[in-house]
């Protein structure tokens, strides 16, 4: 096969499907047919023009697929066609500072709009039916893993980093604000560190998919101020730690508001628009409290969150929301858009 087919964005709100060349592997590349693709936040802010790129752009990072061929320099006793892989950190460049200390997330040459993959479209590549990928970039998926669960490796690997950055321990009081997929999954490891998870969250819907996960503490700010309900519930003594995971700037001062002597603040999410904040830094002195934040992940990152995921420590298939194809991709897309809605996955070559 010399073709292949691609989503491309040519505008805002203009996502087709074109033919494109199929990606020819260098010597320590393996061709990667993907089989399935999510639909992370950062391709619908492109599709609805919130997160500004040069167009023709290829989206797509939350990706797994199958080894289709090797380069001439791999070694076949580690890697085999035929070989359930998830795609990762393709943006990173390998050759940098951090990313030569494992620091991949904080790659200093990092760019969603670099051509990867062999592609000649620029941007992630994961709406392509094949990647020519390094062997850095692959993790080995469990054979009784979907290629739509391995997708979200990706951004639970992002919560892992998160999870770890803030150093959740054992008997910690945490506040999740926000119940989207990334709030959803930081509840989860938080949780599953042994910590007390109370969650923020306005929607009625998002409350009762998260009870149906076990969990039983929740906050409503559209029927009870947050900041308050959070005292009320940890006896005025604040949250251990607080993960905001919802892009609102006007929520970083209840966010520090909520937090312990001592506690800490993760600022998780993306802010569009990026408005300045005001704080006391004089109640962060006398409070000694910790503002963090967490974007992205690293290669071992990408192995734990796998691992959660093959082993089925982590189920992740309440978060698939829906699936899509390139014949109906434009509608698959609009329908990730919906804020009740997790995970649509664009299947492809199945």
């Amino acid at each position: 096969m010399t073709k292949m087919q691609a989503a491309i964005f040519n505008d805002i709100e203009k996502l087709d499907i074109e033919t494109l060349d199929v990606p020819q592997i260098r010597p320590n590349e393996v061709l990667v047919e993907l089989k399935a693709c999510a639909f992370c936040t950062w391709e619908q802010r492109v599709f609805t023009g919130v997160n500004t790129v040069q167009f023709p752009f290829i989206g797509g990072h939350e990706e797994s697929g199958v080894i289709r061929a090797l380069g001439a320099d791999i070694d076949p006793k580690l890697w085999h066609v035929g070989e359930r892989v998830v795609v990762g950190l393709m943006t990173s460049c390998g050759d940098c500072h951090n990313c030569r200390i494992g620091q991949e997330g904080s790659c200093t040459d990092f760019s969603y709009e670099k051509p990867v993959g062999g592609l000649s479209v620029r941007g992630m590549g994961g709406f392509a039916e094949y990647l020519a990928v390094p062997i850095t970039k692959l993790f080995p998926m469990a054979d009784n893993l979907s290629y739509e669960e391995a997708a979200l490796t990706e951004p639970l690997s992002c919560v892992v980093h998160s999870i770890d950055t803030a150093d959740v321990q054992l008997g910690d009081t945490v506040v999740v604000i926000g119940a989207g997929i990334m709030g959803a999954f930081h509840a989860i490891l938080a949780r599953q560190r042994g910590a007390r998870v109370i969650i923020d969250e306005p929607s009625v819907q998002r409350q009762q998919f998260m009870a149906n996960l076990g969990f039983q503490e929740f906050i409503n700010p559209k029927q009870e101020a947050a900041v308050p309900a959070v005292m009320r519930l940890t006896g005025d003594q604040g949250a251990d730690i607080v993960f905001n995971t919802v892009g609102n700037s006007n929520l970083v001062a209840d966010s520090i508001a909520m937090a312990a002597i001592r506690g800490k603040v993760m600022l998780y999410s993306s802010f569009h628009p990026d408005n300045p904040v005001q704080f006391s830094p004089n109640t962060l002195h006398r409070r000694m409290t910790q503002i963090m934040g967490s974007a992205n992940s690293d290669g071992q990152d990408f192995f734990k969150a796998l691992n959660l995921l093959n082993t089925g420590v982590i189920d992740v298939k309440p978060f698939i929301a829906g699936y899509t194809t390139f014949a109906d991709i434009e509608a698959g897309m609009r329908r990730a858009l919906d804020p009740e809605t997790y995970r649509i996955i664009l299947r492809m070559n199945q």
